[in-house]
């Protein structure tokens, strides 16, 4: 699973994308690695407790779309989610950084872990759930 220590952040509260108002949907950092990170919220800045957080565990594409050329469908089978005790302590802010990876993919499936920190750093919640990949273990080379 992934550490309980958030990644740099990217571009501060507002996003990598330089859209102040996040209108434009999340915009996700790409990279070398099988791996995306955002700061996703709801547009209308509900407070986020645990039922929004499960929205938004299973809300960016898989970590494989920061190493694809060709986006293809990769639909949730299974997710779980794990929350820490940090819901309890404190309000959460209206936006949380999210950072999905593939730990896995081939054989016509994927498996990605996914955790999802405060604005002030704290460990919300880790996911993981499978995937199907389209197009077999293929599609996990960015072929066929």
């Amino acid at each position: 699973m992934p550490t309980a220590h958030p990644p740099e952040r990217p571009g501060g509260l507002r996003g990598p994308s330089g859209d102040p108002t996040g209108e434009r949907g999340p915009a996700a950092r790409r990279g070398p690695r099988a791996e995306l990170l955002a700061w996703l919220g709801f547009t209308d800045r509900r407070p986020l407790d645990a039922g929004t957080l499960v929205v938004l565990a299973d809300a960016l594409p898989p970590g494989l779309f920061a190493v694809w050329t060709v986006p293809r469908p990769v639909p949730t089978a299974e997710l779980t989610v794990h929350f820490t005790d940090a819901l309890d302590a404190a309000p959460v802010e209206d936006r949380v950084l999210v950072r999905i990876r593939t730990e896995y993919a081939g054989g016509g499936w994927t498996v990605e872990d996914s955790a999802l920190w405060s604005t002030t750093g704290r460990l919300l919640a880790l996911a993981r759930q499978a995937r199907v990949l389209r197009n077999g273990s293929r599609a996990a080379h960015g072929d066929g």
